[in-house]
């Protein structure tokens, strides 16, 4: 999709005298599948989906000639939020090899960071990322309403083990054993 974007200069006289019509590209659409994205950061350079100029490294280029944020970059174009704005190329000449990331994970734990930071809001998940799901979920990707927990209660209730009743309602163990957990009599610890 293009969009038309005309520009207006007035003479000394205030009126009109040149008017120009430049087609100028919108926003392309956001990435459709992970392979996309993949190959948009696989060079040797990425490319500005604003401008068409490729950088190693975007994020200074946003801030400095689009004065925007990377976030918003990230959310306009549909990229993943846990993947820099750096080409292949930059990453893989940054340092940060297993070892090292395996070493800052050490330390993160040790210092409890993750337990002391402050929460951040949570970010809505690319556009690719929700399609990816729902195609890997298949038939599942609806979610279980008041009705199936009443199945699952009744079955429950008929003494039905988690199995049996995954069979019955053609959903996995797990689904029907988280529901079921609450439902059962805590075992009693042996005290010894």
């Amino acid at each position: 999709m293009r969009a038309l974007n005309v520009a207006y200069w007035e003479s000394t006289w205030g009126c009109p005298t040149v008017i120009i019509a430049l087609m100028q590209p919108t926003s392309p659409p956001p990435f459709q599948t992970r392979r996309e994205v993949e190959r948009y950061f696989s060079g040797k350079t990425i490319k500005c989906l604003l401008c068409g100029r490729r950088f190693r490294r975007l994020w200074g280029h946003l801030a400095a000639k689009h004065g925007m944020s990377v976030n918003d970059y990230r959310s306009r174009f549909g990229l993943p939020w846990s993947r820099g704005l750096t080409s292949a190329a930059s990453r893989t000449a940054s340092g940060w090899t297993l070892e090292r990331k395996k070493k800052a994970r050490q330390v993160a734990q040790q210092s409890r960071f993750f337990e002391l930071a402050h929460l951040t809001p949570r970010r809505e998940p690319a556009p690719f990322l929700k399609t990816q799901a729902i195609q890997n979920l298949g038939s599942y990707a609806v979610g279980f309403g008041e009705a199936f927990e009443e199945k699952v209660r009744a079955l429950f209730d008929k003494g039905l083990s988690d199995a049996a009743i995954a069979r019955t309602l053609n959903v996995g163990r797990a689904t029907v054993t988280y529901r079921t957990m609450h439902w059962r009599k805590p075992k009693r610890k042996n005290k010894r």
